[in-house]
């Protein structure tokens, strides 16, 4: 089922309303953070590249240094094409729309960077990578790591995103089948969303995250866990690339791991709460357990074995093979 009701104007309107500024920076400090950026990207594309050993096109895919409003009108972009909603206004469009902007909103100051492959085709054939300028600038300040150092670290976890999506398109078609499946299985008017409403406004916080709120099957649940397993290898393989190529050219690279992985466990109170209930909690051991995946597989047969992975849907690791690595190699062996 589909959200044929859904008003992606409101989602846009209440999002850029609801989205905060961002940290205050003078112009000269904002233009060199924009320069930083966009040169890193460049830098990262190289350094990638060889430490993954995957011969990707380079500049097919854009890269846009963007504040948080220009990452929500992009996100509404490629969301409004993966499920289209209604152009007429509907109490029920509105409402949906408002509940997804303010989700938006809320992500809006979280994500440091984005490949995003639900782009219009029409647009960015080949997918655009978005790195969000305020909120790199407000982690590496609230990180107090140096900024040059952390910069070119977010670059090149975001650039082996483009490496994956650029060196085997049929993942692009892939993961957007995917997303497609299982936006057919919510319904921002069916009975679960109304109750994880009525938890948040009225009668407090469960243990219960919108995973929970998805119909109870085994189609729900296999597609969620074919979901799992990819984004687990992809955000895995970007997390050991990046940690691969950071000691040669990254100073700080170590203080850096060492106190983001600080910052993405210790989220207090409201936060912690708002994550776990948008399923943030399951994407963060997406980043651990792809990476353990990717670490043993390469341990065992190096990251020329590992990129067998990324050869077609056939060959990308289940998700008890990502919990497993020993399963996935017996079955490439096979």
């Amino acid at each position: 089922m589909t959200t044929p009701e859904l008003h992606w104007p409101a989602a846009a309107a209440t999002a850029i309303r609801l989205a905060p500024p961002g940290p205050r920076v003078g112009d000269d400090q904002a233009k060199r953070a924009i320069t930083d950026l966009q040169r890193f990207a460049r830098d990262a594309q190289g350094l990638v590249r060889e430490t993954a050993r995957i011969d990707a096109p380079t500049d097919t895919a854009p890269v846009i240094v963007a504040d948080r409003t220009m990452w929500v009108r992009a996100n509404v972009e490629s969301l409004s094409a993966l499920v289209p909603g209604r152009a007429e206004q509907t109490t029920t469009g509105m409402l949906a729309g408002a509940q997804i902007g303010g989700v938006l909103a809320w992500l809006s100051t979280k994500v440091l960077g984005q490949f995003d492959v639900f782009v219009p085709s029409s647009a960015a054939p080949d997918g655009r990578l978005l790195l969000v300028a305020p909120n790199i600038v407000q982690a590496e300040t609230q990180l107090g790591v140096d900024p040059k150092d952390f910069r070119l670290w977010v670059c090149l976890h975001e650039e082996t995103h483009r490496v994956q999506f650029t060196a085997f398109p049929w993942l692009r078609e892939h993961l957007r089948e995917q997303a497609r499946v299982v936006a057919g299985l919510t319904d921002m008017a069916a009975p679960g969303w109304q109750e994880l409403a009525r938890i948040v406004t009225g009668r407090g916080v469960r243990n219960l995250t919108l995973l929970d709120l998805l119909p109870d099957t085994v189609d729900v649940k296999s597609t969620l866990e074919r979901v799992t397993a990819v984004m687990s290898l992809l955000e895995g393989h970007a997390d050991v690339v990046m940690d691969r190529v950071g000691p040669r050219v990254i100073r700080s690279v170590g203080q850096i791991r060492s106190r983001f992985e600080t910052r993405r466990d210790g989220r207090p109170g409201l936060d912690r709460i708002v994550r776990r209930l948008l399923g943030m909690d399951v994407k963060l051991a997406q980043y651990r357990d792809g990476a353990k995946f990717c670490r043993h597989v390469i341990a065992a047969v190096g990251i020329e074995g590992l990129n067998r992975a990324f050869e077609s849907a056939e060959t990308l690791p289940l998700l008890a093979e990502i919990h497993d690595p020993a399963r996935w190699l017996k079955r490439m062996e096979a």
